[in-house]
């Protein structure tokens, strides 16, 4: 393993995906391995802090507008799994989106939540197979007492209008779950959407491994206002969290926010490099690799759009694999993802003009070759974006009975059967397409027919 990853670095593959460091050295302090240490006297205690551990976490919550904030050493997706822990107990409504990531599923087969799932807007015309934001009005039959969690933003970087909704929850006695994983940049600039802590949610999850250059695996849990029960969920964070965290994690995360706190203008050099890339690949017509999601708030209900996200439709027959195949290739680019017409580049404030620069030179002249090719009139790209909401979109938003809670699929036998032979059978996992990850049937419900085929096997309850 480790030669392989020496052979591919060896490449100078320029990374537009997370982790949002980029290998950026300027966010590394030096001798990071020397601080590789553990829980011995005067180094503080993860799970019951009174130090370094505890200052490190007041001045995060400080920062963020917080009431408590908790380090995570094992991603956002423990943060997730041990919120809804926390707020749905067994049989529980837990009123959920379907865009959720996996660790939402598998907070609900741990907590015996009943789920209710909610369908994001479906995105149309130029946004067609892609997933919007949530709308409040989603949440008008919320039973009292139930807790909600929704994405926002979206991994293409949609935000929802999260105040509405947390006001919606907290009319109805519910508690708002907010995985903010893709937004932990938010509060460092105001060319940046609101984050959903300022917004009114109660519990908000951030990865900032993937928008700040943090390593891989550190996350941040928010909590302000007087609903959550803080002891039951400290009670699931220790209970789901190595007792033997990491400290060069932790003490590059601390090293990292103290150097952008302290200097606001790397933030501004950011966006400022961002809105220049934007700027260029922005031609003012329809290009085989065309930029957009700017022009998408106020529709497909987004509140408000991550300018970080750079988010590509292929308006080509070409699909988005084989024109990140061709960047990674020919141009030692490497995307975040490529599914269907769309691909994805992730930046972050460890980004340099050199790599921006190098993006806007490759999809220039891709623009350039793939144009020289058999043209596709506006009828063409239309029957296009038609045909990829028509397949993948299309099974995203036809949700499919659910038979069972995601704890009982969990909990009973299962077996692994061929793809053709699992239709009418219950899911005993989940089955997606990543990326980017959204179910297409969750655990415990019945797998419809005429899926697109997504893997050889899938494990279905008995």
């Amino acid at each position: 393993m480790y030669e392989h990853l020496q052979a591919y670095l060896a490449k100078g593959i320029y990374p537009f995906h997370m982790p949002g460091h980029k290998r950026n050295p300027m966010f590394f302090p030096s001798a990071l391995t020397s601080l590789d240490l553990t829980e011995i006297p005067d180094l503080d205690i993860l799970h019951s802090p009174t130090g370094i551990i505890k200052d490190l976490q007041h001045r995060i919550a400080d920062f963020y507008g917080a009431d408590e904030s908790f380090i995570l050493v094992n991603g956002s997706t423990v943060g997730i799994t041990a919120a809804i822990c926390a707020v749905s107990g067994e049989g529980g409504k837990l009123y959920t989106a379907r865009n959720g990531h996996v660790s939402m599923y598998n907070g609900m087969a741990l907590s015996g939540a009943h789920p209710v799932y909610i369908q994001p807007e479906p995105g149309t015309g130029g946004g067609a197979g892609l997933m919007g934001g949530i709308m409040p009005e989603m949440l008008d039959n919320m039973d009292a007492g139930a807790a909600a969690i929704i994405v926002s933003p979206t991994y293409e970087g949609f935000v929802s209008d999260i105040k509405p909704i947390a006001e919606k929850v907290h009319s109805r006695g519910g508690i708002l779950i907010v995985d903010e994983a893709h937004g932990a940049h938010f509060p460092f600039h105001s060319a940046f959407p609101d984050s959903a802590l300022a917004m009114g949610a109660d519990i908000v999850i951030q990865s900032f491994h993937k928008t700040l250059p943090a390593l891989g695996q550190l996350a941040v849990l928010h909590v302000k206002g007087p609903r959550v029960d803080t002891g039951r969920l400290k009670f699931y964070l220790r209970a789901m969290q190595t007792t033997s965290p990491s400290y060069m994690l932790m003490a590059q995360l601390d090293y990292v926010l103290s150097m952008l706190w302290k200097r606001p203008e790397i933030f501004e050099m950011y966006v400022s490099r961002l809105n220049s890339l934007r700027n260029a690949l922005l031609p003012g017509e329809m290009q085989p690799i065309e930029l957009i999601g700017a022009d998408f708030t106020g529709h497909m209900g987004i509140h408000a759009v991550d300018l970080g996200k750079l988010l590509f439709r292929i308006n080509t027959n070409d699909s988005a694999e084989s024109i990140s195949k061709k960047l990674s290739e020919e141009y030692c680019l490497q995307m975040e993802m490529a599914a269907g017409r769309y691909l994805l580049a992730m930046t972050s404030v460890a980004d340099t003009d050199d790599g921006m620069q190098r993006l806007w030179a490759a999809i220039g002249a891709l623009n350039i070759k793939l144009s020289a090719g058999p043209a596709l009139d506006g009828d063409s790209i239309s029957g296009l974006q038609e045909a990829k909401e028509t397949d993948m979109g299309q099974a995203y938003y036809n949700i499919p009975e659910l038979v069972i809670r995601p704890q009982q699929a969990a909990r009973l036998d299962t077996e692994v059967v061929p793809w053709e032979n699992c239709a009418g059978r219950i899911a005993g996992e989940v089955i997606a397409c990543y990326p980017p990850g959204i179910a297409l049937v969750a655990p415990g419900e019945r797998i419809p027919g005429g899926l697109p085929k997504l893997a050889a096997h899938v494990r279905v309850v008995k």
